[in-house]
């Protein structure tokens, strides 16, 4: 089950990163903003905190052990 879970989890991540560098970071994109601080940041440190998340459910759900552990 977890190797399931981690293929989900890689294709995920696979895909959200490959969406925000073709779709939402777009070159000279300033509009529109929040607080004053424009969607390219807003949409970078969501990705960003997503991946993190993603990283930490991984290490949960990685399918393999470590021969040297006991």
């Amino acid at each position: 089950m977890k190797s399931k879970q981690w293929k989900i989890l890689v294709l995920t991540v696979l895909i959200m990163t490959v969406g925000a560098f073709l779709i939402l970071f777009k070159e000279n994109k300033l509009d529109p903003t929040l607080a004053g601080i424009p969607f390219v940041f807003w949409t970078g440190f969501l990705v960003t905190a997503l991946t993190v998340f993603a990283t930490f459910l991984g290490s949960k759900v990685f399918p393999y052990e470590d021969p040297k552990k006991q």
